[in-house]
């Protein structure tokens, strides 16, 4: 795995970390929570895209980046992902979303999380195909 697949990932996990840690019981916040999830989605998905190569705009919109995917696994997700693009960029702002549970919230970390396991197990999967990045076999 390259570097660069790396760092995504670490920032991918830095997100969901902080949802988890947000969502817990005797938490009082829930929207900051949501912007990670959604973080954490858009984060494993371009670590993804490094990996196969694949170019893409500089955007929070996560059924753009799911489009770039030839993984129907990925796909399977897309109305969850379709779901989390608006806490990129709305949500942080008055008014423009309607206010969410935390028990809906803890729902989307459960989904999320799934996500996220067949994402990474999606990314380990090719790791044998790929180069020693130390130059030796």
């Amino acid at each position: 795995m390259t570097a660069d697949v790396q760092t995504w990932l670490n920032k991918a996990e830095e997100d969901w970390l902080s949802a988890e840690w947000l969502l817990q019981e005797d938490s009082p916040v829930v929207t900051p929570a949501l912007f990670h999830l959604q973080q954490c989605a858009e984060k494993l998905l371009k670590a993804y895209l490094i990996k196969c190569s694949v170019e893409f705009e500089r955007k929070h919109d996560l059924g753009y980046l799911l489009q770039l995917t030839d993984e129907d696994a990925l796909r399977l997700h897309e109305d969850l992902l379709d779901e989390l693009t608006p806490f990129a960029v709305e949500l942080r702002y008055p008014g423009d979303l309607p206010v969410i549970s935390k028990g809906d919230a803890r729902s989307l970390l459960a989904r999320v999380g799934e996500f996220r396991v067949t994402l990474l197990r999606t990314i380990e999967k090719g790791r044998s195909e790929e180069p020693d990045d130390s130059g030796t076999a």
